[in-house]
């Protein structure tokens, strides 16, 4: 009887175990169920890829004659002037903005790296103690573990490609920052270097008719004393001295404040002596300079265009991410440790090795709608950034055809200037030869010198303002590729 009751005593042993291992069998085949399940629901989430395909005209209204520039040359070179070069070089290498937006651009591709490292097991080492020995034993207060322990998200989530999306568009949008803050460069540089010349020609000018309004109320003072002319007649060439030497003085600030600027545009504390140094006479060869003929398609190459591109990419992402939380999470944990005590105190726990690697999941069960809000703001903000997307489109358009339109503009405008200085040239040497010749009295030769000075002014500014209209058409069409073609060249031959 004894011997049977031990039969039927392991018999149920063994049916017990084979009840156990049935069940964690069918617990294994749920788990794994479970996790298929939770990849393809995971699976339906994606990041969106909105159109972006431009609505642009098929041609410039202000088109010119077809002339393309060349997609290697650097547009402010055909000027031909030496010292304006070297100063946008200057600029370029020294300019603070610029500086920090080469910064920004290598802040991103660092951020870039770190989020792809995210998304890669994470591997770090542990020591410390070991809480759930000393919870589950009162006395054991020396209880540790040391070792190394893993973590793992496993990238299968719209998460993981919003994230990408995301670190892909803040480098999009610090290049595009990157190369429009260099065309804005460039172009002030080149409009401030204008407006310098134009200064130190307004005040050799403007010296020049002083000098004959001094010589006109000399002559005035002596034909007073004669009794020639009257003690008002003295007084009204006075004023208009006066009125001169004010001009002049403002035209030396002008000049002053164009140094200063150009100094910090290329990073200075003081002017450079080319600058000092330029001739005051100054000739813009306009016969250099190609008409602008470019393909409407370049609109997407600008700087603004691309950083409204990025600015949606960035929101494609975002949804994305919101998305991916309304999915389940699986990821990969594990661990190797060292489990062990230093003072026992009765404690029945044995010291060893502790090892584990399990796969762990995350269902969200009801969280009051938070994450469907989420998801719904995401959205919300990506159809925004495709609205501003196509506002910024059709505001480069109109920036390019306004720049083309004044360029065209001031170009005849310059044409008609360029005849008026001829005409004041050839003035000036009559008036010097009837001067000689003793038919022009002094006082008129001073009187006409003086209005042909102030006609040649307004030529000067014409100059200046039409070197303003070149650089803003050339900015306004700003490339993206060719910028970043002209720098990976200008890199090549520094190296050299």
């Amino acid at each position: 009887m004894q011997r049977n009751f031990c039969l039927a005593q392991t018999f149920c042993m063994v049916k017990n175990r084979t009840k156990i291992s049935q069940q964690f069998k069918c617990l294994e085949v749920r788990a794994v169920f479970m996790m298929l399940c939770s990849l393809m629901l995971a699976a339906c989430g994606s990041v969106p890829k909105p159109d972006l395909t431009p609505n642009a005209p098929a041609e410039w209204r202000n088109h010119t004659t077809s002339s393309a520039n060349s997609p290697t040359d650097l547009w402010w070179t055909t000027l031909k002037d030496p010292v304006l070069n070297e100063t946008v070089e200057l600029a370029l290498k020294n300019n603070l903005t610029v500086a920090q937006s080469y910064e920004r651009l290598n802040a991103e591709r660092a951020l870039e790296k770190a989020t792809l490292a995210s998304q890669k097991p994470r591997f770090s080492f542990y020591l410390g103690p070991n809480s759930s020995v000393a919870f589950a034993n009162y006395r054991q207060s020396t209880a540790y573990v040391v070792g190394f322990d893993l973590q793992w998200e496993l990238p299968y989530t719209a998460k993981n490609d919003g994230q990408r999306a995301i670190a892909k568009a803040n480098i999009d949008a610090a290049s595009a920052g990157m190369i429009g803050a260099r065309a804005s460069i460039v172009a002030e540089v080149v409009r401030v270097y204008g407006e310098l010349r134009a200064a130190n020609q307004k005040v050799s000018a403007i010296k020049k008719m002083v000098a004959y309004q001094e010589a006109i109320v000399q002559m005035y003072d002596r034909s007073l004393q004669v009794g020639a002319v009257s003690q008002q007649d003295l007084t009204q060439v006075q004023t208009r001295l006066f009125e001169l030497r004010s001009v002049l003085s403002d035209a030396q600030l002008m000049q002053e404040s164009t140094l200063q600027r150009l100094d910090v545009l290329c990073g200075l504390n003081a002017p450079l002596q080319n600058w000092l140094d330029l001739p005051d006479a100054w000739q813009i060869d306009r016969a250099q300079v190609s008409p602008f003929s470019v393909p409407v398609q370049l609109i997407m190459e600008r700087p603004d265009v691309q950083a409204s591109i990025a600015a949606v990419m960035r929101a494609a992402g975002q949804v994305g991410i919101t998305e991916a939380e309304l999915y389940p999470r699986i990821g990969v944990e594990g661990a190797v440790y060292y489990s062990g005590t230093i003072v026992k105190n009765g404690s029945t726990v044995k010291d060893g090795m502790l090892s584990f690697l399990v796969p762990n999941l995350r269902f969200p069960i009801y969280d009051w709608g938070m994450a469907r809000e989420q998801k719904n703001a995401s959205e919300a903000e990506l159809r925004r950034t495709i609205l501003g997307y196509r506002e910024t489109v059709l505001q480069a358009i109109a920036d390019t055809e306004m720049a083309i339109a004044n360029f065209n503009a001031m170009n005849e405008r310059m044409q008609r200037s360029a005849e008026e200085a001829q005409n004041l040239a050839q003035a000036a040497e009559r008036n010097k030869s009837g001067l000689q010749a003793g038919y022009l009295s002094p006082l008129d030769a001073f009187n006409g010198n003086i209005k042909l000075l102030e006609r040649k002014l307004a030529n000067i500014d014409d100059q200046s303002l039409w070197l303003t209209a070149f650089s803003g058409a050339n900015k306004a069409q700003t490339s993206m590729k060719l910028e970043k073609a002209n720098i990976q060249s200008s890199q090549v031959e520094a190296t050299k």
